[in-house]
């Protein structure tokens, strides 16, 4: 067995999309800081959250940072509760007492 400092967790569906060319075998690697933020999920983000950060990420070139919210929105079991706030923004992450710390802009309300 080989000794490594990365964990290759990426589910084969976003690998494949990421590298199509590798189909059938996974392709994207993570070092353990960046797993233990897919699996514990520090910023207390929500499903919506993690889905937000993908998006963001689109809009970048680098693939990796993209790929691993993929990841963390397939394979977190830590994710916060999903809700709106009273003025009916999505809340993206909540602090520690539950309350809500990123919300959807208020520009991106359906009025």
């Amino acid at each position: 067995m080989v000794d490594t400092d990365y964990v290759d967790i990426t589910p084969s569906a976003i690998s494949n999309e990421a590298a199509p060319h590798m189909a059938g075998r996974k392709g994207v690697v993570f070092q353990e800081n960046e797993w233990a933020l897919i699996n514990n999920n520090p910023g207390r983000l929500t499903k919506e959250g993690v889905q937000k950060k993908v998006d963001l990420w689109k809009l970048s070139a680098n693939k990796h940072v993209r790929i691993l919210y993929q990841t963390m929105l397939a394979q977190c079991k830590k994710l916060e509760t999903s809700g709106k706030t009273k003025a009916g923004a999505v809340i993206y992450s909540r602090n520690e007492d539950g309350s809500a710390r990123w919300v959807e802009e208020e520009s991106n309300q359906i009025k």
